[in-house]
């Protein structure tokens, strides 16, 4: 047994933390994660970054900002309100560049941030909380700093207490020095709109953080359900003055895909499944690390927990671009399942009842497609009856296995 270990050690093929983070299929996961982060981000800039065509008309040419999934009006009306040019740097936010390039240069820099982020989490909490202090101290000097110390030296040279703001005497004002961490927090909460889940993601996946992904999870999630909510005109009518774009109350004509899905719901539907494919694949090296850091010593040079662990990680790739495979079809067919059944009665017993329904609007609406979901829900938990689902999934599952058998005699041979 000593033996094999050796030679499994020899071979590189342990499972200790250092060498399983070089192993293909990790890095294929954390590559997939990050792939599935950028095209999330693509996507909703490209969906969700617009403003409202009427707030843009009424600034008519000047400078406007909405809370919209967009930065650089952001970062061009702070620029306007504080009469100067941006503290940050064009090539950290991305100022000046046209379309999704400017979202490259930010993400660099996020990227960046990661890096260093893991560099001093390897460090001693000792250093870690000096580093902090250090960057809390420094914050603190250059943005109070001035203020704090002009407003001392006035109160010293002219032997009285006074309140820096408001003051007759303009030597007695000392406000304007605030302008500047003003603008600069300004700026910071303008490209945290975009790339707080960027940064945040991207310390999930290399990083092995899980309060980082759930943190990114949430801001997503809540921003899709805020905009959901505006497709009702109710809502849409209590934040009309903010300018932000709503969906369409309709999902539109399914002309995609042979008449499967509308643009709308292609777009809706990519955002559901790079978000589920950004959670499970970086959720999935989290739990994997979490694994090999419980076992003994002993069991990490083990051939044998080796060969079982390299056959849950093939199952589990296998699994997980199966599942979102599938979960993308179905999503699609649920979408459209009303259509599908009118058509199979229309084919069976054409009527005007059939045609009625059709042609009606309210199944184009934002909940005529979820109740289309739910009937989709409600025949295949009725089918169940009738299919027997557990002979159909044992069926692909031993297909599946029989391939992960072929491609481990391959890997030994």
């Amino acid at each position: 047994m000593s033996k094999m270990s050796e030679e499994g050690h020899n071979n590189g093929k342990t499972l200790r933390l250092r060498s399983l983070r070089t192993r293909w299929q990790i890095l294929a996961l954390q590559v997939v994660a990050t792939a599935s982060l950028a095209m999330l981000i693509l996507t909703m800039t490209s969906k969700y970054g617009e403003c409202d065509q009427d707030f843009i008309d009424e600034a008519d040419g000047e400078s406007y900002w909405c809370p919209a999934f967009e930065h650089t009006r952001g970062i061009a009306y702070v620029e306007q309100s504080f009469q100067r040019d941006a503290i940050l740097p064009d090539v950290i936010t991305g100022v000046g560049q046209v379309g999704s390039t400017s979202l490259l240069f930010p993400s660099v820099f996020c990227l960046l941030l990661t890096g260093a982020h893991a560099i001093a989490s390897t460090r001693d909490s000792k250093l870690r909380r000096r580093l902090r202090i250090g960057i809390y101290s420094t914050a603190l000097i250059f943005g109070l700093g001035p203020f704090l110390f002009e407003w001392i030296a006035g109160m010293v040279t002219y032997r009285q207490v006074y309140i820096p703001f408001g003051q007759d005497l303009e030597i007695f004002n000392h406000g304007d020095r605030l302008l500047l961490p003003m603008q600069v927090i300004s700026e910071f909460i303008v490209m945290g709109v975009v790339f707080a889940p960027v940064l945040f993601g991207l310390i999930g996946i290399w990083n092995l953080s899980m309060r980082a992904i759930v943190a990114t999870m949430s801001y997503i999630v809540m921003f899709l359900i805020f905009h959901a909510l505006l497709t009702f005109e109710a809502v849409l009518d209590s934040v009309q003055g903010i300018g932000l774009n709503p969906l369409p109350a309709q999902i539109g004509e399914s002309t995609m895909f042979g008449g499967l899905v509308s643009p709308l719901a292609f777009e809706l539907i990519t955002i559901s499944v790079v978000l589920f494919l950004f959670f499970e694949s970086s959720h999935m090296c989290i739990r994997l690390f979490e694994y090999v850091a419980m076992l003994p010593e002993s069991a990490r040079t083990d051939p044998e927990h080796i060969r079982m662990f390299q056959t849950v990680l093939n199952t589990h790739l296998f699994q997980l671009f199966g599942v979102v495979s599938l979960a993308t079809l179905l999503t699609a067919v649920a979408l459209d399942f009303d259509e599908i059944l009118i058509t199979v009665i229309s084919e069976f017993q054409p009527n005007q009842w059939s045609q009625q329904v059709n042609d009606s609007l309210e199944l184009q609406m934002t909940y005529g497609k979820v109740i289309s979901a739910g009937l989709f829900l409600l025949f295949f938990s009725m089918a169940r009856y009738l299919v027997p689902w557990q002979f159909v999934l044992g069926w692909f599952e031993s297909l599946f296995r029989g391939g992960q058998k072929s491609i481990a005699s391959d890997n030994e041979g």
